[in-house]
């Protein structure tokens, strides 16, 4: 690997790194606009085999990873302290306005089968789920904090290998969003270690198991991916509209944090079928 396909992948991986913080955003989509996808999970998937021969390309897309993690992480943590509902507005209308590319990926030209419907609404019934464990009261101290960390890490790590899937949005619907952003951006290892061992576990454990699936029931996944982020939309508006507190003036703000959300959400778009069409056009010119 020569200096600037290095510098690339650390790029690479301190976007990829950002779009996983972000709600909405999913950094292994960012993988497969990039074109390091496939390599990436071929390698996580087989180690063993190609842990030597890789290791730099891993090593530099890693690195850029965690600088994009705890820039987006610290970011994240001080809007939360003063902005929290129109924040969850954002990253509402953020989520929502992926939905029609998510549903692309899914949509083959054939008509939808009872397993593709299932799978939606399969993934919609788990936000629910994920919803209603949101809303209980839990405390997350001690050994119910390093639990709920590790459960963070393992989420994401899965998040991080599925194209489409947003970890950060499950984890705002589980209301574990919080405690993440502030345990990486205040650097807190407390948080930090458990979080990073969930992440190495959920990724060993997983990376073949999603590459069979997108392999095999490619549309079914999708479907509910498509089902997941849905579900996540609803969720997060509930959310945010659960935590407001009696007297505050929420209107204008959260109406503001919507159409930046959208405009956000409409750029991310663009870039990505920019990225895709370029990726396209270069392989048409390698055949």
């Amino acid at each position: 690997m020569n200096f600037g396909e290095a510098i690339r992948n650390a790029v690479v991986g301190v976007i990829v790194g950002v779009f996983m913080i972000l709600p909405g955003a999913s950094g292994a989509t960012m993988t497969v606009l990039f074109g390091v996808y496939e390599r990436l999970i071929r390698d996580v998937s087989k180690l063993t085999k190609y842990l030597r021969e890789d290791l730099f390309f891993l090593v530099t897309l890693g690195v850029g990873g965690i600088v994009g993690v705890v820039a987006c992480s610290k970011g994240m943590d001080f809007l939360i302290d003063d902005y929290a509902i129109p924040l969850m507005f954002f990253f509402a209308a953020l989520i929502l306005i992926q939905l029609p590319d998510i549903w692309k990926q899914s949509d083959d030209g054939e008509k939808l089968t009872n397993y593709n419907i299932l799978a939606i609404v399969g993934g919609l019934a788990v936000m629910g789920v994920f919803l209603f464990i949101g809303l209980q009261d839990f405390k997350l101290e001690g050994n119910a904090g390093i639990i709920a960390m590790f459960l963070a890490g393992m989420i994401y790590a899965v998040c991080a290998i599925s194209p489409g899937i947003s970890g950060s949005t499950i984890l705002l619907a589980l209301g574990l969003y919080t405690a993440l952003v502030e345990g990486i951006g205040n650097l807190d290892f407390g948080a930090i270690l458990p979080l990073a061992a969930g992440a190495i576990i959920g990724v060993l454990a997983f990376a073949k198991l999603m590459d069979h699936f997108f392999r095999n029931n490619r549309k079914s996944t999708y479907c509910a991916i498509f089902g997941l982020t849905l579900g996540s939309v609803i969720t997060v508006v509930i959310e945010a509209v659960y935590q407001m507190e009696p007297g505050m003036e929420y209107l204008v703000p959260c109406i503001v944090a919507v159409v930046a959300g959208l405009v956000l959400g409409y750029g991310m778009h663009l870039l990505t079928r920019y990225i895709r069409e370029k990726n396209a056009s270069e392989e048409g010119a390698e055949c």
